[in-house]
């Protein structure tokens, strides 16, 4: 009884041993070209290994573009920095320029109070009228409708219709 299971068991073996020896006896295939089992196997081989490298391809000019993006973002970040700060320069300088002009438009103001009425009013009929508005709103109330009265009355409502829109914007 024995001998039955063993039996097949040395059949097995036997087979086993045959196969290895056969294996051995094989040269062995350490050539650099690939074998291949039929045309449509090497086909399609060739077709893989040519994706893999388009891929690999496609990888690196990924890679490529994003240190130019990385890079590129580096600059513009460097423009908006100095964009930036010229801004604020501009702005200081703007800043400083309309103080300049209110300080020069109350000079302005003050002088023209001290002046008789009638003479400011010839000079208010020849102004601009930005600039006769900006000093009648720096003077007195009443040195203010003194020269507006002495004005030729459409000018006078022109300047009044004027610097009430002016004023009443802000």
């Amino acid at each position: 009884m024995i001998r039955m299971h063993i039996l097949p068991l040395l059949l097995v073996l036997c087979l086993l041993q045959v196969a290895i020896g056969a294996e051995e006896q094989q040269p062995s295939r350490t050539t650099d070209t690939p074998q291949y089992g039929s045309v449509e196997e090497r086909r399609l081989l060739l077709a893989l290994q040519q994706e893999r490298q388009n891929l690999i391809n496609e990888r690196q000019i990924l890679e490529n573009r994003k240190k130019d993006l990385k890079r590129l973002e580096t600059e513009v970040d460097k423009k908006l920095d100095q964009l930036q700060a010229t801004r604020l320069q501009l702005e200081e300088l703007l800043a400083e320029k309309n103080a300049e002009e209110l300080k020069r438009i109350r000079e302005l103001s003050k002088m023209y109070e001290k002046m008789s009425a009638e003479k400011a009013a010839g000079i208010f009929s020849t102004i601009e009228q930005d600039l006769a508005i900006s000093i009648l709103g720096n003077m007195k109330t009443k040195a203010a409708a003194k020269i507006l009265n002495n004005m030729d009355r459409d000018k006078a409502a022109e300047l009044t219709t004027a610097f009430s829109s002016l004023y009443g914007r802000e």
